[in-house]
């Protein structure tokens, strides 16, 4: 199952046609077909999150699987500002910073072929831009809120730039912000499509990888967690680890083993 986040209908009207979504009756305003479900968030932070837990719970629903289960992929799309992008640019998310907050994300380069920025979301639209960045007002939440219902390498943001310092925030209008979606509403759907295929290539843990792991060092609870967790990120980003290679064989303890997967997995994306 494949979820998708939009602020307001303006944003979101080209990719339900593209799909061919129908609206449905429920609480949110939401869109789905039979592995789609679109939810128009509303704009802020707020809402995103709160978009989020209740498309997990449908989601979760609609598959007889927990909210938990992690098996959907998750995109954020819409317009952003940008100091000196060109209107209409579609860019992905590589980090995304909360300005209130702080806090930070990383998601994974899953899209080579889109050029990626950083982005920072904000609670107000900023009249005096950040530096070379993107910024929106739902990102961050997104990120932090479908992390806990998926994979992080599943969780994705691309934005189209609406503004920069030529051309600010004031001019957005919905007719334009449908137009610049419509726009690369083919590359959109691509990114969807590649996310979508990631989701379905997940298989469950085998079992024997595992206890075999489990086995050769002494793991704590916690460190038996982020065994699983990593082992499950190697088979989205790879393929399911059917036998131990060597040099993870050779690790002389489970910290060390650990830090072998953590960098297997991260080198992908340095």
């Amino acid at each position: 199952m494949l979820n998708l986040i939009a602020a307001t209908h303006a944003e979101a009207e080209p990719i339900i046609s593209a799909l061919k979504l129908k609206k449905i009756p429920a609480l949110l305003n939401c869109y789905q077909n039979e592995n789609v479900h679109l939810v128009i968030a509303g704009i802020g932070k707020c809402n995103t999150a709160t978009a989020c837990g209740w498309l997990a719970e449908k989601t979760a629903q609609s598959s007889g699987k927990s909210a938990m289960g992690k098996s959907s992929a998750w995109l954020n799309f819409g317009i952003a500002g940008h100091k000196s992008a060109e209107l209409g640019s579609l860019m992905v998310a590589h980090k995304v910073t909360d300005l209130a907050t702080r806090k930070v994300w990383y998601p994974h380069r899953l899209f080579p072929s889109i050029l990626s920025s950083d982005l920072t979301t904000v609670d107000q639209p900023q009249a005096n831009y950040l530096s070379d960045q993107l910024h929106d007002m739902e990102a961050s939440a997104f990120v932090e809120s479908a992390r806990h219902f998926s994979h992080a390498e599943l969780v994705q943001s691309v934005k189209v730039v609406s503004d920069n310092e030529e051309q600010p925030h004031s001019n957005i209008s919905t007719k334009l912000a449908t137009q610049l979606i419509n726009k690369n509403k083919e590359r959109i759907v691509e990114c969807m499509e590649h996310l979508q295929t990631l989701a379905q290539s997940i298989a469950p843990l085998d079992d024997h990888v595992s206890d075999t792991i489990l086995e050769n060092w002494h793991f704590s609870v916690s460190q038996t967690v982020e065994l699983k967790r990593l082992l499950q990120r190697y088979s989205v980003i790879y393929s399911p680890m059917t036998d131990i290679p060597i040099d993870l064989q050779n690790q002389q303890s489970s910290k060390a083993a650990l830090s072998w997967l953590r960098s297997a997995v991260d080198s992908k994306y340095s």
